[in-house]
């Protein structure tokens, strides 16, 4: 005769095991990459579940440096709307973003960013142009030269929009709250004045769920969004810094290394062993074909020397990641089919 109690622990445990097994399964997993480990060089990641992206799937790399159309712009230049990744540059009561490449940059390997004062943006990404897509993620890197809740309001740092007259889903993530998708989430920002923040946020109809993050620590969550009714895509209605207020005189503002795409999915280099630890130690890595299998990519050293330890993350459609890297790098063991240089 079965002991009902044993049998009861017995089945508990398999269902757990089961459930634990079936989520090892869905998160990437990165087994072997071949490449050269130089800026600009291939890469290709082989593993499995990392997921397959939509047909439809749709994506801008900004580092303004990767930008052709702005090839011939000095110093100074104001960002155009008629060509290059931005439809839009401001509007009649904020300054327009330029193109700064004297001082400032993010990183050694940059030589141009976005820069603003006081109350400057940009918007409505050319590469989003007639998509349908129901979910965002943007990541960026923002820069303020003081805090940017000194005058108080309401300072926008990125507005999601679907149809661009305004009429149907507004998401705002101002430097105290997440907003505008049905309640409102109070909460500092979580960024740091005079210095660079990488800042990402992800708005998922399919799930009902926005996350925000700042220099990799969640700061929003919440699981109550809906997307309107509209056949039009999501896309960046704003990015950059738009105060209530008029008073941020002097406000200096910088944006560099803009990644928007219909998915979360996407290959991030660190030197952090784990991706709990890699905080804003992280550079994305374009993509230039992915399958559940397979990825390759451009590497995007970044902020980071080929002769670090390195460590490959890849995110798949739906956010989950792999929480230990994959080394890359010359002091920790790699792939024999891996060239240092």
């Amino acid at each position: 005769m079965v002991n009902n109690k044993h049998f009861f622990l017995m089945s508990l445990f398999l269902t757990s095991t089961l459930l634990l097994s079936t989520d090892a399964l869905s998160v990437p997993k990165v087994t072997e990459i071949q490449g050269e480990i130089k800026s600009g060089g291939s890469l290709v990641i082989r593993g499995s579940s990392f997921g397959s992206l939509s047909s439809d799937y749709t994506s801008l790399w900004d580092t303004v440096d990767n930008q052709s159309a702005f090839d011939n712009l000095k110093h100074g230049s104001v960002v155009p709307e008629n060509v290059g990744p931005w439809t839009r540059n401001g509007n009649p009561w904020s300054n327009l973003m330029t193109i700064s490449t004297e001082s400032g940059n993010r990183h050694k390997r940059s030589s141009a960013h976005y820069f603003g004062i006081k109350k400057a943006f940009l918007g409505v990404p050319r590469a989003f142009d007639n998509a349908s897509n129901r979910n965002i993620y943007a990541s960026w890197w923002f820069y303020a030269s003081y805090d940017i809740d000194r005058y108080e309001g309401h300072n926008k740092l990125i507005r999601l929009w679907d149809d661009l007259d305004g009429t149907k889903t507004r998401i705002s993530w101002t430097q105290i709250l997440l907003g505008a998708y049905g309640d409102t989430v109070w909460g500092d920002w979580g960024g740091n004045d005079g210095s660079w923040n990488l800042l990402e946020v992800f708005a998922n109809a399919d799930k009902g769920t926005i996350d925000v993050w700042t220099n990799g620590k969640i700061v929003h969550s919440v699981a109550n969004y809906q997307k309107e009714s509209s056949s039009e895509g999501m896309t960046v209605w704003l990015i950059g810094f738009d105060p209530n207020y008029d008073d941020y005189t002097n406000l200096e503002i910088r944006l560099d290394d803009i990644f928007v795409a219909s998915s979360p999915a996407r290959v991030e280099l660190s030197n952090s062993s784990t991706w709990k630890g890699a905080g804003n130690r992280r550079e994305i890595q374009p993509a230039t074909s992915w399958s559940s299998s397979k990825i390759e990519v451009n590497l995007n050293l970044g902020q980071f020397d080929a002769q670090e330890n390195l460590y490959i993350y890849v995110i798949d459609t739906d956010g989950n990641v792999n929480s230990n890297g994959y080394p890359i790098c010359p002091l920790c063991p790699v792939s024999p089919d891996l060239e240092l240089n």
